[in-house]
């Protein structure tokens, strides 16, 4: 989600001990001894999610939260994820828009509670109280009475609605993603009774939770347990396929330059058509080729896209070009996404390194790259795109008249002083399939 997250205190994984308007939800989930772990696991997540938002959002935004539109919420965006025939009630941009004016609401909130000056001699403990009654004197819309309801938000709904709609989505889309993790799909449903259970618990102090906190922790425990095993046997898999992957482009390699990267673009390379078809490369061999190497999560390729487009249009009329490749960490959906956000048209075909070939061979794991590629096979790699735009239109001009772009690599020698910091790529951003595998490894 492109959403900045606000300030919700269950946001990662922390396993610690703990319609029709009036229509009511009938509960379909219940925590028996008999229950299983996944249900219990789910529980546990929405009664930690609950406790700790519903109390400290209040008085951070000075919103009541409301409980029912949270659970829609919920339902709707972990609903979406699973099935996108399911529609969230609030656009992106609208939450995006939600999500800034709460920050900002918070940012000013916060500052007030803060002692001027005049308290610069008070101790630690003077300074505590007097932040505490500073907060509480701040004022608290009141959550809306609580009544187990379908809700469907109207046009003209309340900013309190909305800002409790969007830390409903941004439960579901968490809930989601932590299923994601444990490589299963949570019911939702007892992540919901979690939740309610925390309202009830916030309401009333005396309300026992149907899981103890012993209870909680030692679910807690097993699942801490369960992920350690999962990552463990992640890195087994990756270290396994990255040394498949080796082996599959050694014979692909050819002659390397003074960097060590291959000497041209072999265009056999597997590569699976998103806009065209093809299972390689080989449609767009023998020819002057502009290549854009990009992740669909990558924010900087997000920026670069539009731009790439635009220098596709000005010179694929006069004999260019142009291929986008999606790195191998990607999924279709998500490139189509990214695809519709750069509003590429048929200047540029798009391709997917699913094999993960081309990055092995032509990327260092960071992106985006920009290859402007001879006729020959030949080719110059532009990793700081930004930078380096104009050099690249005046090249690819040039290339057009027939005069092959050429790629001066120096290999600079070891600096004597070992201390010194390597220089920051700030328009790179790794690549996170194979940025992961390679720090699993080097942590081995």
């Amino acid at each position: 989600m492109k959403l900045k997250k606000i300030a919700l205190g269950a946001a990662a994984l922390a396993l610690v001990a703990c319609g029709e308007a009036q229509k009511p939800v009938a509960k379909v989930a219940a925590i028996t001894p008999n229950s299983a772990d996944d249900q219990k696991f789910a529980y546990m997540l929405g009664a930690q999610f609950g406790l700790q938002n519903f109390s400290n959002l209040p008085w951070q935004t000075g919103e009541g939260i409301d409980e029912d539109v949270v659970v829609q919420a919920f339902r709707d965006a972990y609903g979406n994820l699973k099935d996108t025939t399911i529609k969230v009630q609030l656009s992106q941009d609208s939450l995006a828009a939600v999500s800034r004016r709460i920050q900002n609401l918070m940012r000013e909130r916060y500052f007030k509670t803060q002692p001027d000056s005049s308290a610069k001699d008070l101790n630690d403990e003077q300074r505590r109280a007097l932040i505490d009654s500073l907060r509480k004197a701040l004022p608290i819309t009141a959550a809306p009475e609580v009544k187990n309801a379908k809700v469907t938000l109207a046009a003209d709904a309340s900013e309190q609605q909305k800002f409790s709609y969007l830390v409903g989505f941004q439960f579901g889309s968490q809930f989601y993603n932590i299923g994601r993790q444990f490589q299963t799909e949570f019911d939702g449903e007892y992540f919901v009774l979690g939740v309610r259970d925390a309202g009830k618990k916030l309401r009333d102090t005396t309300f026992a939770m149907v899981l103890s906190d012993d209870s909680l922790k030692a679910v807690g425990d097993r699942y801490n347990e369960k992920m350690k095993n999962i990552r463990e046997e992640m890195i087994k898999k990756q270290q396994a396929e990255e040394e498949k992957l080796k082996a599959e482009v050694a014979g692909l390699r050819g002659d390397t330059l003074a960097n060590g990267m291959p000497a041209k673009m072999n265009f056999s390379v597997k590569a699976s058509g998103i806009t065209v078809k093809g299972e390689n490369l080989s449609a767009f061999a023998g020819k002057p080729l502009l290549m854009f190497y990009f992740s669909a999560t990558c924010g900087h390729c997000a920026h670069a896209a539009p731009q790439i487009l635009e220098i596709a249009k000005e010179f694929v009329p006069k004999g260019l070009t142009a291929v986008s490749i999606a790195s191998g960490g990607n999924n279709k959906p998500g490139i189509r996404r990214f695809i519709d956000d750069a509003k590429f048209d048929e200047s540029i075909s798009v391709m997917w390194d699913e094999s993960r070939q081309f990055g092995e061979l032509y990327s260092d794991g960071y992106v985006p790259k920009v290859y402007l590629v001879n006729p020959d096979g030949t080719y110059k790699q532009y990793a700081a795109f930004e930078r380096e735009k104009d050099d690249l239109k005046k090249e690819i001009a040039e290339l057009l008249q027939g005069k092959n772009v050429e790629w001066k690599i120096e290999v600079k020698k070891p600096e004597a002083d070992s201390a010194k910091a390597p220089e920051v790529k700030q328009d790179a951003k790794p690549d996170a399939k194979k940025a992961e595998a390679k720090s699993a490894k080097a942590k081995k």
